[in-house]
């Protein structure tokens, strides 16, 4: 089942699976926002869709 993760910025990231959601939120975070984020915090936020 795909997960999302609603950015601060209003960005919605998904996933099939909690890798790619990482991945995408990890990439998401450096290229727009400059920043790092951690599994643990993408996993935290995200939700099924």
């Amino acid at each position: 089942m795909a997960k999302i993760m609603q950015c601060d910025c209003g960005h919605v990231v998904r996933g099939e699976t909690d890798d790619e959601l990482v991945a995408n939120v990890q990439r998401h975070a450096r290229e727009v926002h400059d920043m790092e984020i951690t599994r643990e915090q993408v996993l935290a936020m995200a939700r099924h869709e």
